[in-house]
């Protein structure tokens, strides 16, 4: 299976389960009182970083995860159970992003971190929570509302050492082969590596990481070729290795190579960073002399060698590990702030009705059976303590006409102050 470092995928957390309509039965208590339990909360969705996982290919087969459903309440009181949790694993490095507000929700950079995508629903309160002096048999129950639901974009980002940064066919594959135990795919033609290759370079008792990552065009940084899947791998590396092909200009590939990597992220030429004029086997001494001396100016140390012949490698591997710094606490991207709106209750006309908005009113709306009398009744309470009646009788509504409050219609009384439900949007 290839190689995927971007996946779409959707996730809704688990529904509340609805509170419980129970009356007490005994034996000697034969008309009880209300009994009914909360329902149970819905289940979240989680993402946890694994250290296992390579790649988002184990998630091929599923793009809609949904947590389990919370418990409906029970007589006695008897809550309902909590939704379990849905965990999904994904490798380290893995980005998640709200692909319609653009909102990073996550960004995993330890194995066992874990981050909440979806949250589940709250459970509906039971019978039993709305009896009062007045209101002694309560025949309604609130709903559980339903979990939160995502478009989220899984995006990874290794966590390498170091990385190899060159054009296509500059021979980055062959070196990493050369300095490590990696494997990777190698031919005489560009964009041979189509996806990112990890090795692990040792020298003693110490070893790095060193990642060989798509190969970089002009206007990489734009999307082009395999630009942005080259650039995202790039971004978390502590030391950058310029591979350039000694056959060709290879100062001109180094400012080329600076370019995109500066219109990307100017982080990136902060990081250290050294050049490996490569394919040396391939010219004479005095060819690799000029190259070196037109590279003097970038201020990079410079170590020629041949991946294909062996020759200078071991300098190669020293000077990576006297270059590297220190590993740096691995922070997470900065995560975006959530959005919470504490909207007023608005009128306004809707054709032959009247729309009634306001975050929380719509919400509590939601949650009872507009064709249960007595749970319009109590709505009718909250309606008042919103000043909607208000609202609707200086907007100019008038006997009879519907008030629509989200899905919901119900009847306007001036009069009686009062709405009657006449239907279930």
């Amino acid at each position: 299976m290839a190689f995927r470092d971007v996946l779409d995928i959707t996730v809704q957390g688990g529904k509340g389960g609805d509170g419980g309509l129970s009356f007490l039965r005994l034996k000697y208590i034969p008309r009880g009182g209300p009994d009914g339990g909360h329902g149970g909360d819905g289940g979240s969705v989680y993402l946890e970083a694994v250290g296992d996982v390579a790649s988002l290919d184990q998630l091929l087969g599923q793009r809609f995860y949904r947590a389990p459903t919370g418990g409906q309440g029970e007589g006695r009181k008897r809550a309902g159970r909590r939704g379990e949790d849905l965990i999904i694993p994904v490798p380290v490095g893995t980005v998640a992003v709200d692909r319609d507000s653009g909102e990073v929700l996550a960004d995993l950079v330890r194995i066992g971190e874990r981050a909440l995508i979806a949250k589940g629903g709250l459970g509906g309160r039971g019978n039993s929570s709305f009896a009062n002096s007045t209101r002694r048999t309560p025949r309604f129950a609130e709903y559980g509302t339903p979990g939160e639901k995502r478009r989220v974009r899984l995006e990874l980002r290794l966590i390498a050492d170091v990385g190899l940064v060159g054009y296509p066919n500059a021979g980055k594959s062959s070196l990493l082969a050369a300095l490590s135990n990696a494997k990777p795919q190698i031919a005489s033609y560009p964009f041979t590596t189509l996806s990112p290759n990890l090795g692990v370079v040792e020298e003693g008792l110490k070893r790095l990481t060193l990642a060989d990552i798509p190969g970089i065009i002009a206007g990489a940084h734009e999307g082009k070729g395999l630009g942005l899947e080259f650039l995202r791998h790039i971004s978390r590396t502590r030391l950058l290795v310029y591979v350039l092909d000694v056959t060709e200009p290879p100062r001109l590939a180094l400012e080329a190579l600076q370019s995109e990597l500066q219109a990307y992220d100017p982080q990136l030429l902060k990081l250290p960073a050294l050049i490996a004029l490569n394919k040396i086997d391939l010219v004479d001494e005095a060819t690799v002399a000029a190259a070196s001396q037109s590279l003097a100016p970038s201020g990079l140390a410079i170590v020629s060698v041949s991946a294909l012949t062996g020759t200078q490698l071991e300098t190669l591997r020293k000077a990576l590990f006297a270059l590297l710094p220190a590993r740096p606490e691995l922070r997470p991207l900065p995560q975006s702030a959530r959005v919470v709106r504490t909207d007023g209750v608005r009128v306004e006309r809707e054709g032959e009705a009247w729309r009634v908005r306001g975050a929380e009113l719509e919400a509590l709306v939601a949650r009872f059976d507009p064709n249960n009398r007595e749970a319009v009744s109590y709505l009718q309470h909250f309606f008042a303590a919103q000043g909607v009646y208000k609202l609707l009788k200086k907007a100019g509504a008038q006997d009879g006409e519907d008030v629509r409050i989200g899905a919901s219609v119900f009847e306007y009384f001036a009069e009686r102050a009062q709405a009657e439900p006449t239907a279930n949007g």
